[in-house]
């Protein structure tokens, strides 16, 4: 069986200005493009376009050959197979010189936070809107908790029910959500994220149940209060539908529901052809409809997303 071989993606502090950026072909004068540390100067995520350009994902045998997913072919090569004579752009593969060991956290910091009161501001914004039957049904499903300073904790749990990572967010009184976010667990300790809502996805709902992927924690909650029928799923933000995140869907039915902007939609449509190859039976929602993010500003619901369509029809 083959292994993924974890890779840390670390932002360098200076930036290379003297590269054409991989995913625009512009000069990087201004900067925007930012490179990983110990990787190749294609690598790196682009502030301008909003794209991370990543190396293909190693995969190891119990002999310790490495294997990459080959896109044409939709199947693992050997990387002495690689195509010499490639473009300039196509990724090459560059190793870390660290490897980090995903670590997890005990289970029982989960349950310590779960019984903090008074509780964080999104979980009484919730209680007022939707009931206290609904709204506690939701916080033991997703083991939400309440950080010391009133902020709301999301777990990030894998399907083999082990916790991988937290972030903590902070929420008006009216559940807006803040510019203030904390991340208590880092990824150069071990802590890597999976899909918040990742324990729910078994492969028993395969062909059973569609699974609803959206940007924000917050929206999953909602959606999972108002049409159970679903399995609510977040990728925590408009960057966060990594490549190590999504092969617990592999073989699912699964809509994707971006944010309301030309750029929130594009990096999902970029995404949608290699989900595709990995066979997940994946659609998109835009709820955009095709409007420019100037035609969306004018509406009043530019970056809105679908906890906000539910507040105005609910």
């Amino acid at each position: 069986m083959l292994q993924k071989r974890e890779i840390e993606f670390v932002f360098e502090v200076k930036r290379n200005r003297k590269i054409i950026t991989p995913c625009c072909n512009k000069s990087n004068n201004d900067g925007k493009f930012v490179n990983y540390k110990n990787l190749g100067e294609e690598f790196g995520y682009c502030h301008s376009c909003g794209k991370a350009t990543l190396p293909p994902s190693i995969y190891i045998d119990e002999n310790e050959n490495e294997y990459y997913w080959n896109d044409l072919e939709h199947r693992f090569d050997a990387i002495s197979l690689i195509p010499i004579n490639k473009p300039k752009t196509e990724p090459k593969v560059t190793p870390t010189s660290k490897q980090i060991i995903q670590k997890y956290i005990d289970e029982s910091v989960i349950w310590k936070y779960f019984r903090v009161t008074p509780e964080n501001n999104l979980l009484q914004y919730l209680r007022k809107k939707y009931g206290d039957l609904k709204t506690e049904d939701a916080k033991e499903t997703y083991a939400l908790g309440t950080s010391k300073d009133r902020g709301i904790i999301f777990w990030s749990i894998n399907t083999d029910l082990k916790v991988q990572k937290a972030k903590i967010a902070y929420y008006d009184a009216n559940g807006k959500r803040t510019s203030k976010f904390k991340i208590p667990y880092k990824n150069e300790d071990g802590y890597f994220n999976c899909l918040f809502g990742e324990h729910l996805i078994d492969d028993k709902i395969k062909a059973k149940k569609t699974i609803v992927l959206t940007e924000s924690e917050k929206t999953a909650i909602v959606g999972y209060i108002l049409f159970s029928q679903y399995v609510w799923v977040a990728y925590g933000g408009i960057n966060g539908l990594t490549e190590n995140k999504v092969s617990p869907l592999i073989g699912h039915n699964v809509l994707i529901i971006p944010d309301m902007s030309e750029n929130a939609v594009g990096i999902i449509l970029n995404k949608m052809p290699f989900l595709i190859s990995l066979g997940i039976n994946v659609k998109i929602w835009d709820m955009t409809e095709g409007k420019t993010d100037e035609q969306l500003k004018l509406e009043g619901v530019y970056n809105n997303d679908l906890e906000d369509i539910f507040r105005k029809i609910i």
